[in-house]
């Protein structure tokens, strides 16, 4: 009883899916769907009349002597419905065409809008990744598909039906060598569509490790690294290894899979095909020539279900096995949209509370933010300093909504951050991260991250690429502020470098005018002195901001009204720089460090008090 009820639940998702991608269609072009459906089944269903019916029709005016003028006139009208199929078929070949790539920005809009409200901690998820990479693997195919098939499946039962009643309507008999490659065909077309999701399934990592392989030879950013090392050799073994495992899996699963066919053709083959003609051949024998037409007309129309029924199984089978697939997008969709919560709207941000916060990485056994607690209030400037893996990173990313807190909570003006709309309160930051990235648009594009409207927003961008030290008159920009940024899709584009790439992030902050401003390492890549004017820059500019800034070079943050001091998660330090100073802490210990590269000599007690930060 339970099996039963696991198949029917498993039959209602199957045309729940089947529904879903028809709707996502639907949505993007109301007469496509239909045109689709209509199209298809009526194609098949109007075979039966012509390679059927037509036949028997044919043959009973012959014997029964109807005048040729009727025949004649009948013919006529079944060719000229032909006609008029094919015509239809080929108009809507070119409509689907055209209207194909809307279904895909439907599609791709959605994936894109929900990715959005996705949690940082979902990528970092293997499991995730694979159902993510299943979800948009052929996602816009897959329903157009599954609605092309699913109307061309409609059509085979329908004809294989009528068919199959005119056969009947000849001689009952004949259904009996119709019934068994029926019941087969369901039987081991069920068994081939468990098989082909199974094996989409397990060879999904596979497939995905092929594709990072891939990646990761054409992207820029790896080249330097793949010519110092010897990865590439390591990345080959890699995709051989993935790919003979694809090979492996692909062949077990396509051995079940000929096995299934094997039978299911086989019972066509003999039982409706050898056997029903040797029926044929006995019934004429025995019983005379009387009706030898409509028998002669019965055998092709068995032909003609057997093919249907063959189609009706081979489409079945797609579609089931695409519903299934599909399936991945449905459950992405709508699980993004189940877990968004409609949050307080936020238009400025006053101050913000860490009370007792801790976090975790997923599958990480140590916390790598403990117990902390502080307050960032706006027009306040704060520095966080401290030694790798000590938090930073993490922290600022909790700032800005990007992981949930595994412990404490987060005030936003006093309201817990998940209450609130996040989409608002992080367009209210402006934040340069250490990975930053900039993409394959044009200067003005990647400064303003969105299309320049007038003159004005041209002089934004050359206002903040000023102020981020971005020397426009001394750079090789060939289009100006339109010079595409990589060579990628323009082989005149600017190469930029990675002092010049931070400048640009950094720029995106001064165009933007960002209540509170957050810098991750901005000024790694600069020398000194563009350093040190950026700094000047950006603490003039954001007067009444909030700014947070990690950086390893004290010397900056003795800008900060206030410097957090961190180590393994925690805040163990904090104060103005001289006040730090004079602790004589750990915060002294590391100024004094970094004091040596710039001195000549340092008292060798201080260097010792030092070095022992280090162990």
């Amino acid at each position: 009883m339970e099996a039963i009820k696991q198949k029917k639940a498993g039959n209602t998702g199957k045309f729940a899916n089947i529904f879903y991608a028809m709707k996502t269609v639907y949505e993007s072009d109301h007469l496509l769907l239909w045109f689709t459906l209509i199209k298809n089944s009526m194609e098949q269903i109007f075979y039966v009349f012509f390679f059927v019916y037509l036949t028997k029709y044919i043959y009973d005016c012959i014997e029964k002597n109807i005048p040729y003028e009727k025949l004649f006139r009948f013919l006529v009208i079944a060719c000229l419905l032909h006609v008029v199929i094919h015509f239809m078929c080929g108009w809507y070949e070119t409509y689907r065409k055209i209207r194909t790539p809307e279904i895909y920005r439907n599609i791709f809009h959605k994936v894109m809008e929900l990715s959005d409200e996705l949690e940082l901690r979902d990528y970092e998820d293997p499991a995730f990744y694979d159902t993510y990479a299943k979800a948009l693997d052929r996602s816009v195919d897959s329903a157009m598909d599954l609605s092309i098939r699913f109307g061309v499946f409609s059509g085979n039962v329908i004809s294989s039906v009528m068919a199959l009643v005119i056969v009947v309507s000849v001689d009952p008999v004949l259904f009996v060598f119709m019934i068994i490659p029926i019941i087969a065909s369901f039987y081991f077309g069920g068994k081939t569509n468990v098989n082909n999701f199974n094996m989409e399934r397990d060879i999904t990592r596979d497939k995905r490790m092929t594709e990072y392989v891939k990646r990761v030879f054409y992207e820029k950013k790896y080249a330097a690294e793949l010519r110092l090392y010897d990865m590439p050799e390591l990345l080959s073994k890699k995709q051989e290894e993935a790919v003979d495992r694809l090979a492996e899996t692909t062949l077990k699963y396509k051995m079940k899979n000929a096995k299934y066919a094997f039978f299911t053709y086989g019972s066509y083959s003999i039982i409706s095909g050898i056997l029903a003609f040797l029926y044929v051949a006995f019934r004429v024998k025995v019983y005379g020539a009387e009706n030898v037409g409509s028998y002669v007309a019965m055998v092709t129309a068995m032909g003609f279900a057997s093919n249907q029924l063959r189609d009706a199984v081979t489409n079945g089978i797609f579609v089931g096995n695409e519903s299934k697939l599909f399936k991945n997008l449905k459950d992405f969709l709508e699980r993004a949209v189940e877990e968004k919560e409609p949050g307080e709207p936020i238009n400025e941000i006053n101050e913000i509370e860490f009370r007792h916060v801790s976090f975790t990485y997923q599958g990480a056994e140590e916390p790598t933010i403990r117990d902390m607690s502080f307050t960032w209030r706006r027009g306040e400037r704060i520095a966080l300093v401290g030694y790798n893996g000590a938090g930073k990173t993490t922290l600022v990313k909790l700032l800005m909504g990007l992981y949930p807190v595994t412990e404490g909570e987060i005030l936003v003006n006093g309201t817990n951050i998940n209450k609130i709309d996040l989409k608002q309160y992080r367009a209210l930051f402006g934040t340069v991260f250490q990975d930053l990235q900039v993409f394959a648009m044009t200067l003005a594009e990647n400064v303003l991250m969105r299309t320049p409207e007038n003159d004005a927003d041209y002089e934004k961008v050359a206002k903040a690429l000023s102020n981020a030290q971005f020397d426009i008159e001394n750079v090789a920009l060939p289009n100006g502020l339109d010079s595409m940024i990589s060579r990628e899709f323009d082989e005149n584009g600017f190469v930029c470098s990675g002092g010049q790439a931070q400048k640009i992030a950094i720029a995106r902050i001064f165009a933007n005018n960002p209540q509170m401003v957050i810098l991750d390492e901005p000024s790694s890549a600069l020398d000194p002195l563009a350093e040190y004017n950026m700094y000047n820059n950006m603490m003039r500019l954001s007067d009444g901001k909030g700014v947070i800034f990690i950086s390893h070079r004290l010397s900056s943050a003795r800008m900060a009204h206030h410097i957090f001091m961190m180590k393994q998660g925690q805040i163990i330090e904090s104060g103005t720089h001289e006040e730090l100073l004079e602790k004589h802490g750990e915060y002294y210990d590391m100024f004094i460090l970094q004091g040596q590269n710039y001195q000549e000599s340092v008292p060798e007690e201080l260097l010792k008090g030092a070095q022992t930060f280090y162990e």
